[in-house]
């Protein structure tokens, strides 16, 4: 098992058609590059396998690993899911193995394309939307290697034999260099408008710029990127923060949603992502999904910070009508829903299986972009008036309104304005897989993980807790790669 490990990479290098869900495999088992990279098909087929890891990371690890570690939501202690909640594991944790592999499949996939653009045949503008396309996958995969597990080995070229696993980690700042790197490229290159669901466009490589400076401190950057997406108008926010989560209505939705991992109903056809089958109660099949798993629910304190007219409030609920008409209400101690609220953000009662539903998963959308673009204004500049309007657009979103009754008012400090900013990200974002690292890139990871509640009251959250362990098994095959500290 060490050797296969070993030889991994090679083997997804050279035989790119294994990275790709969407495509039908092929009884290859090794060809050459020479032989493969020849024709536009042949391109188009190695860029869907650029993108295929992103369906199996999404599949589950990429939301559980940060959503199960933050203060929004919960598992039943099943399976080990508890270990991510109470911060009780290590460097062997399942979760962690298939974020980090995911992430670096789709790197080899890309930078195996990448590295044999030169010898296929095929239209200049396309080949180079395709690079473009490439290095924009690239960076994101690496965007959750350096958010995840901070320095990390940036792999730039395919691994071509054994010699070439052994890589030291680049310090965070220099992944985030990197990461920059290619989407200023994607950003140039990537065509204004795309037909094909789920592919960016060179606006979508401005938005994830914009986010990338947040994270890596450069504030003036994140703000003026951030401006330069709201400005375009490719954006805007959908009228209903409710119906945003429609899967019947996601090809509107889009016009919010700027990228997203893209599932469907239909069976066989790219993997699954099953998390409305994690969030629906038990007895509700199949009211919000057609198989339920009753696996994960929001703290009820979560839900009770919402105010009653706060309509991101109804993404949650606290009770249910069954299938037979029966109400199940809060009930006892032990009761299915007991002092807990359930999630409704993905639910898909026309599903086909607990693995085929219709609705996206968000990687980025506007709403995000808008409190970004508040939160470096204000970090960069102080609170201006630009700032103010960018969060008082998703405020008046989740009131329903035109007026400025629920806006922050200009005045306010720019301490208390970012942790108005970070409040309100919490509530606009929620379920997103995004709060965690809010709380890391902040340092308010330990506070705000340690604060009680009433289903794990002790929560072992330590400094080390800013990053996960690099898995075990990493650490194993790769001689020059040191754990990360307190691990």
């Amino acid at each position: 098992m060490k050797n296969l490990k070993i030889f991994t990479p090679f083997i997804i290098g050279l035989s790119i058609i294994f990275g790709c869900s969407d495509l039908k495999e092929q009884p290859f088992s090794f060809f050459s590059p020479d032989q493969f990279y020849k024709t536009s098909s042949d391109a188009e087929a190695a860029l869907n396998a650029v993108y295929g890891p992103l369906n199996g990371l999404y599949g589950r690890e990429g939301w559980q690993v940060p959503d199960y570690s933050a203060d929004q939501m919960f598992p039943r202690a099943v399976v080990s899911r508890d270990l991510l909640t109470t911060f009780n594991y290590d460097a062997t944790l399942a979760f962690l193995g298939p974020y980090w592999s995911n992430c670096y499949s789709g790197i080899s996939n890309a930078n195996a394309l990448l590295a044999n653009m030169a010898s296929v045949n095929m239209d200049a503008t396309r080949k180079k939307q395709i690079e473009a396309e490439a290095k924009f996958m690239r960076a994101l995969y690496y965007f959750h290697l350096a958010k995840n597990f901070g320095d990390v080995p940036v792999r730039k070229l395919p691994v071509l034999g054994v010699n070439d696993t052994e890589i030291a980690k680049s310090p965070v700042k220099d992944v985030y260099k990197f990461i920059i790197e290619d989407l200023l490229f994607a950003e140039a290159n990537l065509p204004a408008s795309n037909s094909v669901k789920g592919r960016p466009i060179n606006m979508t490589a401005t938005a994830l710029l914009a986010k990338i400076y947040l994270y890596n401190e450069e504030y003036a950057n994140a703000s003026s990127y951030a401006k330069k997406a709201i400005d375009s108008k490719v954006y805007d926010l959908m009228p209903d923060v409710v119906s945003l989560w429609d899967p019947n209505k996601e090809d509107a939705n889009r016009k919010e949603m700027i990228f997203a991992v893209e599932y469907t109903r239909v069976p066989n056809t790219r993997a699954g992502m099953d998390i409305a089958a994690f969030n629906a109660p038990a007895g509700s099949a199949p009211k919000f999904c057609p198989v339920v798993y009753g696996s994960q629910f929001a703290y009820i304190n979560f839900y009770k910070s919402f105010e009653s007219n706060d309509l991101r409030k109804k993404l949650m609920d606290t009770s249910f009508v069954d299938p037979k008409g029966v109400y199940v209400g809060q009930g006892k101690p032990g009761g299915v829903i007991y002092d807990r609220a359930f999630i409704r953000k993905y639910e898909d009662p026309q599903g086909t299986g607990a693995n085929q539903l219709e609705n996206n998963f968000p990687i980025l959308r506007y709403a995000d972009v808008l409190l970004i673009h508040a939160e470096a204004e204000a970090r960069s500049k102080g609170v201006t008036a630009d700032a103010l309007l960018s969060i008082n657009k998703v405020r008046r979103r989740a009131y329903n309104t035109s007026t400025d009754k629920y806006d922050i008012a200009a005045g306010v400090s720019t301490n208390s304005f970012i942790d108005l900013i970070l409040e309100e990200r919490s509530k606009e974002l929620c379920f997103e897989a995004d709060r965690w690292y809010d709380l890391t890139r902040t340092g308010k990871f330990i506070n705000v993980a340690n604060q009680l509640n009433s289903y794990y009251p002790k929560r072992l959250v330590a400094q080390k807790n800013r990053w996960f362990p690099i898995p075990a098994s990493e650490i194993q095959v790769n001689s020059k790669l040191k754990q990360n500290t307190g691990w």
